[in-house]
Parts: structure tokens; sequence; C-alpha cells
């Protein structure tokens, strides 16, 4: 029997939102788990934060990787820039994708309530670069500076897009407005890069395809890391939300089912080789500095042509996979008496005490194991682990 290449799919929509916000334009991430040869949503969330979302995605890495199962992560920013920015900054160092990101998270301020100063640090860029208002652009009226503007300015060097935008895909340097791409990045790249150098994560963790090159996997019993991190883009796939759904939560759930399709057809590896008709010149472009965009195969948005039907919902999933989106800490249903996670932890009453998290409160839950009872936030409550039994944290004081 052929294994699959991946054990999970867990497929993040980004946000670049200044403030916490829950719904339509804010951050949701979905996981699809596979258990023997049954797949299985077991997380459909939205966090208010992106210091939340990251919190969480790390809890769920770490829990996998601790399993040692093989998981696929797609965030929907892009991991790279057209070639020549590193460059033009002045950055000598290599890779350039990497010189980048460091460049990127030694500046970016992102506070747990999504306050933030991407435009700031988007001025500066663009000092270093041209002395104006180029190449980012697209601000608030608050923002504009000499060096950043609410409109695009003229042309320069650097390419608009990278080789692997096609279509309607916007431009890296297009900051506001909608379609804003370029505020997620410079606000994405910094958690990425946290992800990927975590202590725990670090050493299983590869970016594709700077990390593992424009190239098939490498077979699961040759592969020397769990985690794979490459970029998405959610719209290369139709979608239609039912009445209520968000469509953001339903591109998400869309992505994890189809990559995780894939793999069972046998067709998810060959798309980490990116297309054929790429010259050397591109690969080398692409490995070094701009990325590709996972399941991008030509200058058209085509995909395999596969028969997608809903994925069951575990029966310890943290939300319902359908409707509108549950706000943690009120009566969703992680947080109803009652409710069980997939590591057996029960709820058993709120305690109507604030919690630790922004805008949570406190649950006492029970081990279903050593029957412990321990406090936690209700948004740690699908992720739970007993503090005696399990390894997992101390319960809360309150």
């Amino acid at each position: 029997m052929v294994v699959p290449e991946f054990d999970a799919y867990l497929m993040v929509d980004w946000s670049a939102n200044s403030r916490p916000k829950t719904g339509g334009d804010s951050v949701w991430y979905c996981l699809v788990v596979r258990t023997g040869d049954k797949l299985s949503v077991v997380a459909l969330e939205n966090p208010a934060t992106r210091r939340r979302a990251v919190a969480e995605i790390s809890d769920v890495l770490r829990d996998l990787a601790r399993r040692e199962q093989m998981a696929l992560v797609g965030f929907d920013f892009p991991y790279g820039y057209p070639a020549g920015f590193a460059s033009a900054l002045g950055l000598t160092d290599t890779p350039r994708w990497l010189s980048i990101w460091r460049e990127i998270a030694r500046r970016i301020v992102d506070r747990d309530d999504n306050g933030n100063n991407r435009f700031e640090v988007a001025g500066d860029l663009n000092r270093r670069v041209s002395g104006g208002c180029y190449p980012f652009w697209g601000c608030p009226w608050a923002c504009v500076s000499a060096t950043m503007s609410r409109t695009k300015g003229g042309p320069g060097h650097l390419e608009e897009k990278r080789i692997t935008d096609i279509g309607s895909m916007q431009p890296i340097w297009k900051l506001f407005y909608p379609g804003s791409v370029g505020s997620q990045a410079l606000l994405g790249i910094p958690h990425l890069m946290a992800l990927r150098n975590d202590a725990v994560l670090s050493p299983v963790s590869r970016v594709w395809p700077f990390e593992t090159g424009l190239g098939a996997l490498t077979s699961r019993p040759k592969r020397e890391y769990l985690i794979v991190h490459a970029e998405i883009y959610p719209s290369l796939l139709p979608i239609q939300p039912a009445a209520g759904e968000v469509k953001d939560a339903v591109q998400v759930r869309t992505m994890a089912t189809h990559f995780a399709a894939l793999d069972d057809a046998r067709q998810l590896s060959t798309l980490f080789a990116g297309p054929a008709h790429l010259t050397p010149e591109d690969r080398e472009r692409i490995e070094v500095e701009e990325g590709w965009t996972l399941g991008v195969l030509s200058g058209q948005q085509v995909q395999p042509n596969l028969d997608l039907q809903p994925l069951p919902a575990s029966s310890h999933s943290s939300t319902a996979v359908r409707g509108t989106p549950r706000h943690r800490g009120g009566s969703g249903r992680t947080t109803a008496p009652g409710y069980r996670n997939r590591n057996d932890q029960t709820v058993l009453r709120f305690t109507g005490f604030a919690g630790t998290d922004h805008g949570q409160s406190v649950y006492v839950l029970q081990c279903g194991g050593c029957k412990h009872e321990y406090s936690s936030n209700g948004s740690d409550i699908f992720q739970r682990r007993c503090p005696v039994c399990q390894g997992g944290r101390p319960g809360l004081l309150y």
C-alpha cells in the first residue's frame, strides 16, 4: 500500500486587521487529520488576533510533531518578494529570502490587540529602495508621508509580480484597499518565521521551496522533517458557501480537503515540483528569493479535477464545520458543559471569572483518565491536555 505524503493538512486564511476581529475577513484555520484510511475535519477556528492564532497553531503543530505525524501547513500570503528586492534593500546575506524575512521580522511590531506598524515599516523600506513612495503603496490618510502614498507610484526597477503570481493575484507591494496581500505578508512573515524557528518545531520543519528545493517531495522514509510550510492561494479553488457560512472558513476547509484528496490520489507530491515549463533560471530565482504558490501549475488557474465530498467532522471536533463563526469563551460548542476534546478532557462548568487571554473566561475541565479537575481559558479547551497525566500546562488560578 502506498502511504500518503502527509497525515495532517492545516490551512490558514491570514488577516491584516489592526483590531481584534472574528467572522469575515479575519483569521481562520482548518485542520484535517488522517486516522488510518479516514480523514476528518478536527478544527475550524476563528481566533480574534494573529498572536492568538499563531499560539493555537503552534500548539497544534507541537502536538502533531510529538506524535510524529507529517503535516502540510499553508498560509495564504506570499512567502517571497520579486527578485532583486533583497539587493535593492542593500541586504547581502544569503539566502536572499531569509535575509528579507529577518529584516521584516526585526522591524515589524504586531501587538496582542492586532495593532501594528506595517505602514511605517513599508515607508522605511521604500526610503531605502527609492528614497520615495516605491515600491510599496497604499495606506490610510494618517500614514501618508514622503515615502508612503495612498496610490501607486511610477514604475521602477523591481517587477510588479513574482513568476508565480498569475491571473488575479495581487502584487505584494499593495498594502491597502481590497486584496492588499502586501500587508498580510508584512504581518505574516514574522509569525511564520517564529513558527519555523520554534525551539520544538525547528528541527522538524522546512519551508518549501526555499529549504526543500522546487521538486517532488522526498519519500517519507528518507524525509528528515515532519512539517512542510507552503504558500497557498485559496482562490485557486472555486467555492460555494452555504447560507450562514463565512467565505474565509469555507476556503480554508476546501483547501485542506483538496490537498488531502490529492494526497489520496497520489497527485500531491508532484505539485511541489512546480510546472514543467519553468526554465533553470526561473527555478533558481524561485528557490532563492521569490518562492512559489502550491498548486499553481501553469499560466492558468487550474487544479486537478477531483470530486471533493465534504469530510465528516471528528466526534471531538473543536467546532462545527458549518454555520456562523463561534465566538470563543462564549456559549459555543467547545465551552458547553459536557463537551469533550480529542484528548478526553471534558468541560464541567463555567466559573464566571475572567481568563488570562483576550476576552476569555475560565472553565473547569476534568480529565477522562485520572479524573483530575483543573481550569482553562475557553479558547484553549479544544486542545487542552491533563496537567497530571498528559503533560499539559497547569490549570489557571481563579
